[in-house]
């Protein structure tokens, strides 16, 4: 029986044999690409290849590419554990042609390789086609043989793949795998045998890209042939190994099989067992997504990718807590999930003791939040008054705040006898999603990548020689708009373009009398490969015609300082706090070095000195700094750190320094440590839920830094006429008799309000309808306390209304309030009708409403709250 590495092998293999060029998966977070939540197709990285915007050097590609769909437009979280064939997380094969080979070796190679290779019977297989492609129906039967009566027609909702709105677009074609009647889902299947899709599942998709959709003159959208027609595959690798090992369930699948073995051990229950299958199935889903998502750079938080991570986590913690397992142990499977990858991701895998301590942390956290949701949730049923159906926008709630999934709502709610308003909570939720969409950061975003494509296609790559040269000569090879400015791309430059969190380099373009032409503000590397450097033009430059670069030097030379200080921050850091740290983003200018890095907790007083203290020795001890270039699995071996969910070429540069650290990194750097001078941390903070901020500075600033320090320290030496331990004890008991005295001072002003609005409150005006109005103008307080004082009125008097105002110029604030269970008074209905009166602003709830207006009409708007309030 192939295992699933062997699957993995032999279709790299084959296709390396059919001229393919194997190219590693891209990382979970789409790179250069805001539409996406996260990479979910093996296209993705090669988008710019099928646009035309790029131009590869190798026409076939060949990948196993990691993907997750829980998020954005496809989201497959619910249906995981619970459908033979839905993760979160899967692997996709895939075999790509940038307009070289097309319909006829795309089916060529896609059959062979399941018939021959794979050995799969041919009558297990069946083909779909787009309605309106013949052609790809006639090689299918006339090249390969398939009956006519095994090839079915689709429409464009099945297989008809655009890129968007606007771009490429094609027909498809569809192989499905035939796993027996015995799997059948009973669907009616006279008009489509694939109908049935518990039966008939598809294992592949080739997407054969030749049209092009476009807008013409008039704005109408229109569809032309592609010069040069492409080929998008996919075949989901967890789907193709059920097949091959003869199972329904991909669960089944020997690629979970480590997992399931390892999640029995830990709770002590069996994956045979019907009532724990599906939480092991969510389980193993879900781990993997988790952990290949951390190791790729996600981090658990409350918005985007973060809070997708987050549901994800928390699903799995329910999961265990189904299986009794009622302590941390997520955390357990993450060395389990790289066994069962086996060596495909070797940078997520070398990220794996981050997942270990971050879904460690996350679980715990979300432990409590689970007892508190569970706590919300009794209390709410305990609460119902009468009937029997549990409010949807509780679930909702549950659902959103707390991480429930529906189906636990549901399920507490059927064991206390409740059906859930389930269109209650669709309504909630198709609420929230209009509102993320229209919030969404994934947005389409237009460039001019094509152009400067383009030129790297004409003229090469450009070549950086900025090392060891700050000076160069160099001829102009195109001049493009650039915004306000102007983008120059020269053959070759000593200027660094921005990367690795290092900021491009500034200077000057001059001509051969040492004219200034134009001033770079900044450099940058538009695509991969080539230098643009942002002009702010003086006067005219000529293409093909030699200048003089010369980078700003000063800037340079504290920039490299600061990101060799980087690379000694890292390693100090992960000597000091364990093998989880993990840069997490950085910035390194002339003037300092921002470092974010993956810690689950603040740094202490005495690690931050640690920390420090490392750096300055190193300083100190003039490591020999040296750069070198090596295969990547060259720097793998040797142990060298990659920056995450980066994408590295073949060759890379690999920065050491001595033994106390080893980088990939294209930066500049310092020959020797001791040219760094100086280090000095001024900021340690948190930056979200597992990541921490590191800001320093070094060399000449550094100093500066602690100078200004020093003359500040000398200053309030000679205030509390104290130095050292002396003038920190006397610090410390100013502090303490400070916040004595505000106690003290607060205590008095409450006694006081209290006092004041205890006598306010006496002022009542009853009406007839037997609704009294407080009215409270507080010439002397702060508009500020109008929630505290109303909040005493509340506590008291349960069956009247108050309205606090303030006139501070030509502005009125004001606020209205009454008891939340006092159903005769709508706060928001009397407003509504007053604050027209004034150009008011303001709104709230039927018991509380806030707002502000103009004041010139205090009195009449004063009168209509009156009016309002008798004619209730």
């Amino acid at each position: 029986m192939l295992t699933t590495q062997d699957i993995r092998e032999r279709f790299t293999q084959f296709f390396i044999d059919k001229g393919h060029e194997k190219i590693e998966s891209s990382p979970l977070i789409p790179q250069n690409d805001p539409t996406l939540l996260f990479a979910n197709a093996g296209m993705n990285q090669f988008k710019d290849n099928f646009t035309g915007k790029a131009n590869p050097k190798n026409r076939r590609a060949v990948t196993i590419q990691k993907c997750v769909r829980a998020g954005g437009k496809h989201n497959d979280l619910e249906n995981v554990g619970f459908t033979a064939r839905h993760h979160t997380f899967f692997e996709m094969l895939g075999n790509f042609s940038f307009g070289d080979y097309f319909k006829k070796e795309a089916i060529a190679y896609a059959w062979e390789f399941l018939t021959v290779e794979m050995k799969i019977p041919k009558d297990k297989l069946y083909v779909t086609v787009h309605d309106s492609d013949e052609e790809a129906r006639i090689i299918w039967h006339e090249q390969e043989g398939v009956p006519l009566d095994r090839i079915f027609y689709m429409g464009d909702k099945d297989n008809f793949w655009e890129m968007g709105e606007l771009g490429p677009c094609g027909p498809c074609s569809e192989i499905f795998y035939d796993h027996g009647a015995e799997n059948s889902d009973g669907a009616d299947t006279t008009s489509c045998l694939l109908n049935d899709e518990g039966r008939y599942v598809e294992i592949w998709n080739l997407v054969f890209m030749q049209f092009e959709k476009y807008k013409d003159k008039n704005g109408e959208i229109k569809r032309k042939e592609l010069p040069r027609p492409s080929v998008d595959t996919g075949a989901g690798l967890e789907r193709l190994v059920a097949c091959m090992q003869n199972v329904y369930w991909n669960y089944d699948g020997d690629g979970f099989n480590a997992l399931k073995n390892k999640i029995e051990k830990i709770s002590g229950k069996k994956y045979s067992d019907p009532k724990a299958q599906t939480s092991m199935r969510v389980i193993c889903d879900h781990i993997r997504s988790a952990t290949m998502l951390i190791t790729d750079g996600v981090m658990p938080s409350n918005e985007g990718r973060g809070y997708v991570l987050r549901r994800i986590i928390r699903r799995a913690v329910r999961h265990l807590n189904e299986l009794g397992l009622e302590k941390p142990s997520i955390h357990q499977l993450v060395p389990t999930v790289f066994e069962s990858l086996g060596t495909e991701y070797p940078q997520n895998q070398a990220n794996a003791d981050l997942a270990i301590k971050l879904l460690k942390l996350e679980e715990e956290k979300f432990r409590q939040t689970l007892k508190t949701g569970l706590d919300l949730l009794y209390k709410e049923i305990k609460n119902l008054k009468g009937g029997n159906s549990l409010s949807g926008e509780i679930a909702f709630k549950l659902y959103d705040t707390y991480g429930f999934p529906l189906d636990l709502t549901e399920i507490i709610a059927q064991e206390k006898g409740l059906s859930l308003n389930t269109v209650e909570f669709d309504k909630a939720m198709a609420k929230q999603k209009a509102s993320s969409k229209s919030a969404s950061k994934f947005a389409a975003q237009d460039d001019n990548s094509a152009a400067f494509y383009k030129i790297k296609e004409s003229t090469g790559e450009s070549k950086f020689t900025g090392y060891s040269n700050l000076i160069g000569e160099s001829n102009l090879i195109a001049n493009i708009p650039f915004g306000q400015y102007q983008a120059l791309v020269f053959k070759e430059t000593p200027f660094y373009p921005e990367g690795g969190g290092q900021v491009g380099d500034t200077g000057l373009i001059l001509n051969d009398k040492n004219e200034i032409l134009a001033e770079v503000l900044d450099t940058q590397r538009p695509v991969e490969g080539l230098i643009a450097h942002i002009c702010d033009v003086q006067d005219e430059l000529i293409k093909d015609t030699k200048y003089i670069l010369k980078v700003d030097k000063l800037k340079r030379n504290l920039t490299t300082r600061n990101h060799s200080a980087t690379h000694l921050l890292q390693s100090a850091l992960i000597k000091v706090l364990g093998n989880h740290v993990k840069q997490a983003g950085s910035r390194v200018d002339s003037d300092s070095l921002r470092f974010d890095f993956t810690h689950p907790e603040a740094l202490t007083k005495k690690q931050i000195k640690q920390v420090e203290n490392l750096v300055n020795q190193s300083i100190s001890e003039n490591l020999l700094v040296q750069a070198t270039l090596m295969t990547k699995d060259e720097a793998t071996e040797k142990g060298a750190m990659a920056l995450f969910g980066e994408k590295y070429g073949d060759t890379v540069r690999v920065v050491e320094m001595d033994q106390f650290s080893l980088e990939l990194c294209g930066g500049t750097h310092v020959e020797k440590t001791n040219d760094i001078g100086l280090f000095a941390i001024t900021l340690e903070t948190s930056l979200s839920s597992g990541v921490r901020r590191i800001e320093a500075t070094s060399s000449i600033t550094a100093f500066s830094y602690l100078q200004e320090r020093s003359q500040v320290l000398n200053r309030i030496e000679r205030i509390f006429s104290a130095k050292d331990e002396l003038l920190l004890s006397k610090l410390e008991a100013s502090q303490l008799e400070l916040k004595a005295k505000s106690k003290e001072i607060q205590k008095l002003k409450d006694q006081l309000q209290a006092q004041s609005t205890k006598d306010l409150f006496n002022k009542i005006n009853k009406f007839s309808n037997g609704v009294g109005l407080v009215s409270i103008d507080l010439k002397d307080g702060l508009a500020k306390d109008f929630r505290s004082i109303s909040d005493k009125f509340v506590s008291t008097n349960k069956e009247d209304i108050l309205l606090i105002y303030q006139v501070d110029g030509d502005k009125i604030s004001y606020l209205l309030r009454t008891d939340k269970g006092n159903s005769k008074i709508n706060c928001s209905k009397i407003l509504k009708a007053a604050q027209e009166l004034i150009n008011g602003r303001g709104g709230g709830r039927a018991d509380m409403v806030q707002g502000s207006g103009d004041a010139t009409k205090a009195n009449e708007f004063l009168t209509e709250i009156e009016n309002q309030v008798k004619g209730l």
